[in-house]
């Protein structure tokens, strides 16, 4: 934390609708289906002068805050649904022992109808049921590797959630990123952003088979799944540049600066290989 405030001397002041306070907020633990997932512990944030807007907070590990809050601000100039993503920024003269990390991620907290729901529930109920597809294609754009979790909320939309692990770096990385020490003949962070800055981004995609996957789900759902699957190759391409710049610029008052730098050089990347596999479908 020293590090990073070190880093943002050099800034104005952080104000941004996508960053919270704590000291406006009440917390408490909550598990969520009974059960304790892979972004560890949670806790539920209520805004002290309206105990009807609440958020789902991670902040067990490093990687949860910037992958989540990035894929959330992607996802909604993509015109699909997410819960709201915000930053908790721990206030001055914070007290309270909660958080394990000081990257805090927030969500909208969602009144859910059914927190697995099949297809056919999906199809008959969902508002947005097209959004299935897009999010699957998402999947694979966004590099994840972990299960692929859809929500129907009691606003009859369905969202995704659980999206830490995509962007192909680990909360191992992040962990060490803003380390600003030398151990041996190396400093870490140094270390960390050479490795991050200097991988090839033009062959990230070249084991994803973006047609493989639409063609299983032709099989699967048949050729209505076909325009939603392909939308999210246009959709990315026509996400502004100064509309990124924007929330990394914010992102980046909690993480390394060069954190922000490498989802640019993703985000480029991914915009030219979706224009690439669109121009195969003629």
């Amino acid at each position: 934390m020293e590090d990073k405030a070190a880093e943002n001397r050099t800034k104005t002041s952080l104000v941004s609708p996508d960053v919270l306070q704590t000291k406006d907020f009440v917390f408490s633990p909550i598990k969520p289906l009974n059960r304790i997932g892979d972004s560890g512990a949670l806790l539920l944030a209520k805004l002290k002068t309206d105990r009807r807007k609440r958020y789902l907070v991670k902040h067990a590990f490093c990687d949860c805050a910037a992958n989540e809050f990035v894929y959330t601000k992607l996802a909604q100039a993509m015109d699909v649904r997410m819960p709201e993503a915000k930053l908790f920024q721990i206030s001055e003269g914070e007290k309270r022992n909660y958080f394990k990390t000081e990257y805090i991620l927030a969500t909208k907290y969602l009144d859910l109808i059914d927190e697995n729901p099949s297809y056919r529930i999906i199809r008959e109920q969902a508002l947005n049921w097209q959004d299935y597809f897009r999010f699957r294609a998402m999947y694979d754009m966004f590099l994840e590797g972990d299960s692929f979790e859809v929500l129907l909320a009691s606003d009859r939309y369905i969202y995704r959630v659980d999206t830490t692990d995509a962007f192909l770096y680990s909360d191992h990385i992040l962990a060490r990123s803003g380390i600003n020490i030398v151990i041996g003949n190396h400093n870490v962070k140094e270390q960390i952003k050479s490795e991050m800055l200097s991988r090839s981004y033009n062959s990230r995609w070249q084991y994803m088979d973006f047609e493989g996957t639409l063609k299983k789900l032709v099989t699967r759902y048949g050729n209505e799944c076909i325009k939603p699957f392909l939308d999210s190759f246009t959709r990315i391409q026509d996400v502004p540049k100064d509309y990124i710049d924007s929330f990394l610029n914010t992102l980046c008052y909690f993480y390394p600066d060069f954190i922000g730098d490498y989802f640019k050089l993703f985000i480029t990347a991914l915009q030219r290989v979706s224009y690439e596999y669109l121009r195969t479908k003629g």
